[in-house]
């Protein structure tokens, strides 16, 4: 058989595997995971458009950071070029087989100790997933998130930064997979944080992201698919009055890709 031929099979087989998948969930299922929602979830870049997010708000000078939840994120090696001192905490430890020259804890985030004062802390796209009964093992916490944002406070220098990247719409829970952050539940998350940065993308079903404002974000509908993104770049509270809020309110959104 021509190669030509044999690539094409090869071609039309991997399609027929990858649809099956997102229908199915076969490679969670292997993996022993949940299983997503029949037709998969509709969140394609969602990753890339928070690590870029995150490493561009990185700071210069020699920091002490950690990553909460940092699976295998290229944010660590991002940290470690610019010269910082980083810890990194994580159930599943596989960053290390890829990555030295950082502190990696394998472990609970809340259960754990630390020693305080970090600089900077990253929680990207990690934090909604906290005490969810099924997802890895874990035993059911309704207010896991929320304590593991009270830890970061104390855990931050009072100059200190965190970056938070996660779910926003409409206040859900999608067990066991993730929460989704609206009026109820972000102001909760962020309690004792001074907004100095946002920034947040959406999407219409099975289109590309796009930028769009805080309000129509937080108004995107209760979907298991699909969720609006909200990045924060987050300071400590202080008596200091208020920082100019640096929130995006006059981004056009796209016709084309406009919800109806």
């Amino acid at each position: 058989m021509p190669e030509r031929s044999v690539m094409q099979i090869r071609r039309a087989v991997a399609t027929v595997v990858k649809r099956l998948d997102r229908q199915f969930g076969f490679r969670e299922w292997c993996r022993g995971e949940p299983r997503p929602p029949r037709g998969g979830f509709d969140l394609a870049g969602e990753k890339i458009i928070d690590w870029g997010w995150v490493c561009v708000h990185l700071p210069t000078g020699s920091l002490r950071a950690l990553e909460v939840g940092c699976g295998e994120s290229p944010i660590i090696p991002a940290m470690l070029a610019r010269g910082y001192n980083v810890t990194g905490v994580d159930l599943d430890a596989s960053i290390t087989t890829a990555v030295n020259g950082f502190g990696f804890i394998c472990g609970d985030f809340n259960e754990i100790e630390l020693i305080p004062d970090f600089d900077l802390v990253i929680a990207c796209s990690s934090i909604e997933h906290f005490g969810l009964a099924g997802r890895y093992g874990a035993t059911a916490d309704d207010d896991a998130d929320l304590k593991a944002a009270r830890k970061i406070h104390s855990l931050l220098a009072p100059s200190g930064r965190l970056l938070l990247t996660i779910p926003v719409g409409m206040d859900a829970v999608h067990v066991p997979w993730h929460r989704v952050y609206g009026s109820e539940r972000l102001p909760q998350l962020i309690e004792g944080f001074t907004i100095v940065e946002a920034r947040f993308w959406t999407k219409s079903p099975w289109q590309p992201w796009y930028e769009t404002t805080m309000q129509h974000a937080l108004n995107h509908p209760v979907a298991l698919q699909r969720y609006a993104l909200g990045q924060f770049a987050l300071t400590k509270v202080t008596g200091c009055g208020h920082q100019r809020l640096a929130i995006r309110n006059d981004i056009t959104i796209p016709t084309s890709v406009r919800p109806s």
